[in-house]
């Protein structure tokens, strides 16, 4: 939650500073998950993150296994409703993507987990990659990262405006043919049930309220995501 802030005794709740996040299932209720990242030790240099490559950071990279064991402990314990994996990008996009894969399809098969996966979709990465990626998870989500092509060059130059809204159309036509073939077939694999959102970073660059709002409404109309 990124505070600590223990219970009075008078009221309700606390915060512990672990990595818990909540999120809404595609039924509406709030849950908690486990957000983490597979690893920090990214090829990219955009300048607002910790991680960047640029930066002097100690690095670290989870396996698979690990991440299955911690999510399933923690599940177990009653700390968590679901997981929230995202990554930096390692070596590159396809590599990362694949390294997501392994992790959810080891949950999924060899531990069974029937719980809710958010996964974080790569951008760069391979069409068929994504579309198993989608397959494994509940939701998707591609970061915008910033409100405009003109900021993403000065902020995160080794992205751009096509690398992000691709996956993003991807995800948005693969939910929608999902859902025409289950009137046809109630057997149809689903492919993120929980659609799809993203996240952009406010503040780092000029854009006024205007600008975010717009681009916020037209994120929603054309990929019909569940969140900005």
């Amino acid at each position: 939650s990124g505070t600590d802030r223990g219970g009075s005794g008078q009221g309700m709740g606390n915060c512990i500073a672990a990595g818990i996040c909540h999120s809404f299932s595609a039924d509406g209720r709030c849950i908690s998950l486990l957000k983490i990242l597979m690893t920090n030790d990214c090829v990219f240099d955009c300048h607002y993150c910790v991680n960047r490559v640029s930066n002097d950071v100690e690095r670290a990279t989870f396996t698979p296994d690990e991440i299955c064991t911690l999510t399933m402990e923690f599940y177990r314990r009653n700390y968590i409703e679901g997981l929230f994996l995202s990554s930096a990008v390692v070596k590159n996009p396809d590599y990362t993507c694949e390294l997501l894969i392994q992790t959810l399809r080891l949950l999924r098969e060899e531990y069974g987990f029937r719980g809710y996966i958010h996964a974080k979709a790569i951008p760069g990465a391979d069409n068929r990659l994504l579309t198993l990626l989608g397959m494994l998870a509940d939701r998707m989500s591609v970061n915008i990262e910033l409100p405009s092509e003109r900021s993403l060059k000065l902020l995160a130059p080794d992205k751009s405006k096509r690398s992000i809204l691709q996956p993003m159309g991807l995800i948005a036509g693969k939910i929608q043919e999902t859902r025409y073939d289950l009137i046809r077939y109630r057997s149809t694999p689903k492919f993120a049930p929980a659609g799809q959102s993203t996240q952009m970073i406010i503040g780092a660059a000029p854009e006024t309220d205007y600008q975010i709002l717009n681009v916020a409404e037209s994120l929603y109309k054309k990929f019909e995501l569940k969140r900005v």
